[in-house]
């Protein structure tokens, strides 16, 4: 079945305008002056999109779903979580396959895809979390990037839960990893000095969320991101920094990529939304996360570093766990899982902040929720507009604003961090491989409707 969308303003590689987009099985067919569909395509079944905003699908390339962590779950699923994508416009996720310590990273890929395969609702990838660097691990890379996958995930924190990389073994990945094709993404914080602190925080009874934060200053985050480029520039392996947020490691990436080092970073919808303020309310916990939030100063450097390329996408780093579940962590903050929802908040919070408050133009906007990240992380088909890629399209309404409330999100997760913020370019209309699987917020869709996508090479940013 065909798909013609008439009547909105449509944001191309080429520009905005307003246009038709025909759509032909799961691919664009044609991008038409507007009116011009019906004639091509008189049989083809019309949404109108008049005073609505057409973009590509948004691709979210860092979410944790069906994932546990510091003992509790997540609520999303790989069907629950992509319906909450679908609602919030993202029609294409990177999730996590994991490498159990002594374990093969094919064994983990493997287990995950089949988690996720019989009940995704939205098309995904898979970045392979290394936890363990010796002789198998190296020798399964060949097939790991036959298999689709072209990312290696690494902590360099979080040993407690098995999952940090020591830098001996980091480097020795990231040798490797440039010799198959594949690169690494990065969790950037230094663990040495995040223990140093919590332990003497601890010591001195300081519990309160706010000491999240204070334990992790920012130098844990730039030091981080120093090493990282260090060990890129010597190895020819390109890197993505995960979530960042200390706003001085963006002149770092700036650099480093002005003298060729295959380097890029994001930052997450959170920290454009949210500050370390959050930490201080009577649900802070639920504002744990890491690297922390920042103050205003920052988040307004990191909205800088988004409209000027030295931060090229915006992720939601989603990982759905409830209220309920954060607040098991209590009395120290050191026991309360890491992390937050957003995966369905990702365009109305950059679109608010964004375009609305005149930080973002619309096509860079387009660049950081759809078009950057589908290059950068090998969805080929993904992210643009144009006859031949995927109709995986968004309908945005830029009009109408809501007040968030822990209600408006998908599930019972019971808070949402942006509750009480008033927020507009909701979506209206979801549309997955030519298929309508959302409109005004009700899943039309099925679980299994999603693919696993094979992933291509990155396509960097100069």
């Amino acid at each position: 079945m065909s798909i013609l969308i008439t009547g909105g303003r449509v944001v191309t590689p080429n520009g905005v305008q307003f246009a038709d987009v025909l759509t032909e099985g799961e691919s664009i067919r044609a991008v038409l002056p507007q009116g011009e569909g019906r004639l091509v395509a008189p049989d083809a079944s019309v949404i109108d999109a008049t005073g609505r905003i057409v973009i590509p699908g948004g691709v979210d390339p860092h979410v944790h779903l069906m994932v546990g962590f510091m003992g509790v779950r997540s609520v999303y699923d790989f069907g629950s979580g992509g319906i909450a994508a679908l609602r919030g416009g993202t029609t294409a996720v990177v999730d996590f396959a994991l490498q159990r310590r002594g374990g093969s990273i094919l064994k983990g890929l493997n287990h995950r895809r089949g988690q996720a395969d019989a009940n995704v609702t939205v098309d995904y990838g898979l970045h392979v979390i290394v936890t363990d660097v010796n002789a198998q691990t190296l020798a399964e890379l060949p097939a790991l990037r036959a298999a689709g996958v072209t990312t290696l995930k690494v902590y360099t924190v979080y040993e407690e839960d098995g999952l940090k990389l020591t830098d001996g073994a980091l480097y020795a990945l990231m040798q490797a990893a440039a010799q198959n094709d594949l690169s690494v993404v990065l969790h950037a914080e230094n663990a040495d000095i995040v223990e140093r602190l919590r332990s003497e925080a601890v010591a001195a009874g300081h519990e309160h969320p706010r000491y999240h934060a204070l334990t992790r200053p920012k130098i844990v985050e730039i030091e981080a991101v120093s090493r990282a480029i260090t060990f890129s520039r010597a190895t020819g392996c390109g890197v993505h920094i995960l979530h960042l947020v200390a706003a001085e490691a963006i002149d770092l990436v700036v650099r480093a990529r002005a003298e060729g080092v295959k380097i890029t970073a994001e930052t997450c919808t959170h920290y454009l939304a949210l500050t370390e303020e959050a930490l201080e309310r009577e649900d802070g916990y639920n504002y744990i996360l890491s690297p922390p939030l920042r103050d205003q100063a920052n988040q307004d450097a990191l909205f800088r570093g988004l409209a000027q390329g030295g931060l090229s996408l915006v992720a939601s780093d989603e990982v759905s766990y409830s209220a309920e579940a954060k607040r098991k962590g209590l009395p120290s903050f050191t026991t309360v899982a890491n992390g937050t929802t957003g995966i369905e908040f990702r365009l109305p919070v950059l679109w608010t902040r964004g375009v609305d408050q005149g930080r973002l133009s619309l096509m860079r906007f387009v660049e950081l929720f759809s078009t950057l990240p589908a290059q950068i992380f090998g969805f080929e088909k993904k992210g643009v507009i144009a006859p031949g890629y995927d109709a995986d399209l968004v309908l945005i309404d830029p009009v109408t604003r809501r007040t968030i409330t822990p209600a408006s999100d998908y599930g019972d997760i019971g808070y949402n961090p942006y509750s009480g913020q008033e927020l507009t370019g909701f979506a209206t209309a979801t549309i997955l491989r030519g298929k309508l699987v959302v409109e005004d917020g009700v899943f039309l869709g099925h679980e299994g409707q999603g693919r696993f996508v094979m992933r291509a090479s990155p396509r960097r940013p100069g």
